[in-house]
């Protein structure tokens, strides 16, 4: 999706940034002195979460946060067997981190210290677990080249598949999630009656648009260039990736409908060295401030805390996948049940990709 860009090793990107929204001494139960790694998805976000959240949390705290990439739940189950978990707070995807609670890899999130530093009134219901609350939500949506296609593009799944009214080349991601969500949209399956998937249908429905996806794209970074190179001329492609395009003034333009968003989630593992100030770090990245920075900086995610949408302009909350308007009829990622059916489905998948 919007975020596959990894990092080989650990970046320890230190001090940056000193004059952030809410840098400001931190309460007495939020200051140490430790050292902190956080494994997400590396890449250009790793940088702009640290001037969001990051930075202003060691100047006030003391506790300095250093990055590695990629949040892996079988790495951590090793990590935790033989004692030597290397990472304090991990960015899992939904399924992730559903898979890491059965397993029994991660510590509850303090809710309790949380509260003292963000009204619980103001955080989103949805987002918080046991044992993770949100990091950022990302998108899959409807792309296309207004070149050759036109201003006007495809408002649907179903349109987007229709050669006739729109002729050219496509692209989708060579991956079950979420392709068979698109399939069974394209089908005429409405967003909200998705779930349960029906596998036999959501297949059926990938023969049929199957021969119409020129390029099934194996890594995200492709949505980079595909359009801006003339490879394709329309694509279920990362919000993300897409709106930067956007903004540095490629001919592209996308549409929200039916967009299916993904939620990501800040986890602590249970043997992590520094739980204690992995609470602190978490519990700081929920204040509105911070969260209203990074929607500044990623304009293209949602966030757990609703307050930070508060008095947003108008063109930001337009490219939020999280805001009102663009949820409305948009699908979200039901992560219990890929857990559940992964693989099945992979099974599935890779004998039908094989034969595209």
């Amino acid at each position: 999706m919007t975020r596959r860009i990894g990092l080989a090793a650990i970046v320890a990107l230190g001090m940056l940034g000193t004059s952030g929204l809410h840098a400001q001494e931190a309460p007495e139960e939020f200051r140490g002195t430790g050292k902190l790694i956080v494994n997400n998805w590396g890449g250009p976000t790793v940088e702009r979460m640290h001037e969001a959240w990051y930075g202003d949390f060691s100047k006030a705290s003391g506790i300095d946060v250093s990055f590695t990439s990629i949040p892996d739940v079988a790495k951590l189950k090793i990590m935790n067997q033989v004692g030597n978990v290397e990472w304090d707070v991990v960015d899992f995807e939904g399924s992730q981190m559903l898979l890491a609670m059965q397993d029994d890899l991660l510590a509850p999130i303090d809710y309790d210290l949380m509260y003292k530093l963000v009204p619980k009134a103001e955080l989103d219901p949805a987002q918080m677990t046991k044992y993770g609350i949100g990091s950022i939500g990302f998108s899959t949506i409807m792309a296309w080249n207004t070149e050759t296609v036109g201003k006007k593009g495809p408002a649907t799944w179903a349109e987007f598949f229709d050669t006739t009214a729109f002729p050219g080349r496509r692209a989708l991601y060579a991956r079950p999630k979420p392709t068979l969500e698109i399939a069974l949209m394209a089908d005429g399956v409405a967003p909200k009656d998705v779930y349960p998937i029906d596998i036999d249908r959501a297949f059926a429905a990938l023969d049929k648009i199957g021969p119409k996806v020129n390029l099934w794209v194996e890594k995200t970074s492709q949505w980079d260039v595909l359009i801006q190179n003339k490879e394709v001329d329309l694509m279920g492609s990362g919000l993300a990736r897409t709106m930067a395009q956007i903004e540095r003034g490629e001919p592209i333009a996308v549409n929200f409908n039916q967009s299916i968003m993904e939620q990501s989630y800040w986890t602590i593992p249970k043997n992590a060295p520094n739980v204690q100030d992995a609470q602190k770090l978490i519990a700081w990245m929920m204040l509105a401030e911070g969260e209203r920075k990074a929607l500044k900086l990623l304009p293209y995610y949602s966030m757990a805390n609703m307050a930070a949408l508060n008095d947003m302009p108008k063109e930001t909350l337009a490219k939020l996948p999280g805001s009102p308007e663009n949820a409305a009829n948009s699908l979200s990622i039901d992560a219990k049940w890929w857990l559940e059916h992964d693989a099945e489905v992979q099974t599935r998948w890779l004998d039908w990709i094989s034969r595209q």
